[in-house]
């Protein structure tokens, strides 16, 4: 063994392989500096061609971010958590928040920074991953209708022909998130109301939809700015009052506000499919309920109050803006004026009433169009 071992040494030129050990270390640290120069120039190309993109489309950005997107419509949010607490707070004699900031207007942004800090305790029979996940993509799935919201022809994110029928195959994802975050959460009384909520929705879905077909119909679209701008001289409530009234209720209903709040009953599923949540995922989930109620509110007005249309003389965002809170007040009035429904009869009323109603509007409407004479040339977009 060991003259095999003096022979192996022998063959070996150990002076000739020290000799190339720095050969060896240049090759290296310049193959390492070839890569990093060819990473960084990567780099660099991927950071040119997103300036030169933001550059080109720096408005639809401003807008998508700023005005009319995401940074006002979270502005709104809050607005709309102060505001229903202030109704709520007249209607019931009290004064609601007023303690934080002048006229409570701060009071959103502690109990925000409140329920962030909060410890996050997920259950021991929960699925893990999708209690993570789940709140986080309900806000999402509400948020991004509002990008086919026209609060004026130019203030708008993104015009699509289809944009209606965009706005309701996003909402259509929230009633099956409701369900399953009360199904993963672990408890008999998420999932009660994540069921409750689920049936609430669905039952609302076809009617508020068959609601919203009658503007369609007599804008001759189903974008949601062209039939917002085909009522230049005549605003669809004045021919669909009853489609108006179902698209509201069924909105109450689709949010699941008072008095269609059983999937959340206090006093029989604690908090509903949302029991289980705290922290942060709680909030995004209050926030997301709220913000449902801000895009309805918007939607209302765009497809029954003539969009940006109104008052002669005033900014077109103006006009919406003002149709935009006066719709939002009526449904804070609504959802702070009645008692709680069963379960049962909030289908019973959705299936029975709204939608036979929706559908006779509809009806009605267009046999007044084809036998009053010159009613549809008053419709600029359709008739």
């Amino acid at each position: 063994m060991n003259a095999l071992l003096l022979q192996l040494f022998d063959n070996i030129d150990i002076i000739g392989w020290l000799r190339g050990i720095p050969d060896w270390i240049h090759g290296i640290i310049v193959w390492v500096y070839t890569l990093a120069v060819g990473v960084f120039n990567w780099a660099w190309g991927v950071f040119v061609w997103a300036w030169n993109l933001a550059l080109d489309n720096w408005l639809l950005l401003f807008k998508a971010i700023v005005f009319p997107g995401l940074v006002f419509v979270l502005m709104l949010i809050i607005f709309d958590v102060w505001f229903t607490r202030k109704v709520w707070g007249r209607v019931q004699a009290r004064r609601g928040p007023f303690h934080i900031g002048k006229y409570g207007g701060l009071q959103i942004f502690a109990d925000a920074i409140k329920l962030i800090s909060k410890e996050i305790i997920i259950p021991r029979g929960a699925k893990r991953w999708m209690y993570r996940l789940l709140p986080s993509f309900l806000l999402l799935v509400v948020l991004t209708p509002f990008a086919f919201v026209p609060w004026t022809s130019e203030w708008v994110i993104t015009d699509l022909s289809v944009s209606l029928v965009l706005v309701f195959a996003f909402l259509t994802a929230v009633p099956v998130i409701s369900l399953l975050t009360g199904w993963i959460s672990g408890s008999k009384y998420t999932l009660v109301g994540g069921f409750r909520a689920a049936s609430n929705q669905f039952a609302a879905e076809i009617p508020l939809i068959v609601s919203s077909v009658g503007p369609a119909l007599l804008a001759g679209s189903l974008s949601v700015l062209q039939i917002s701008q085909a009522q230049t001289h005549l605003w669809y409530v004045v021919l669909l009052p009853v489609c108006f009234v179902t698209f509201l209720v069924s909105a109450v209903i689709s949010i699941g506000l008072v008095p269609f709040d059983a999937p959340v009953a206090d006093s029989e599923v604690i908090f509903g499919w949302r029991t289980e949540l705290s922290g942060v995922y709680f909030t995004l989930t209050y926030f997301a309920e709220f913000a449902k109620q801000v895009l309805y509110s918007a939607l209302i007005v765009a497809l029954f109050f003539g969009g940006e249309y109104g008052v002669p003389g005033f900014p077109p965002f103006l006009n919406f803006f003002l149709k935009f809170l006066v719709v939002l007040f009526g449904m804070i009035i609504v959802t702070s004026s009645f008692y709680r429904i069963r379960q049962d009869q909030i289908v019973k009323y959705s299936w029975r009433y709204l939608l036979p109603l929706s559908m006779l509007n509809i009806i009605v409407a267009l046999l007044v169009l084809a036998y009053v004479p010159g009613l549809a040339g008053i419709l600029a977009g359709g008739g």
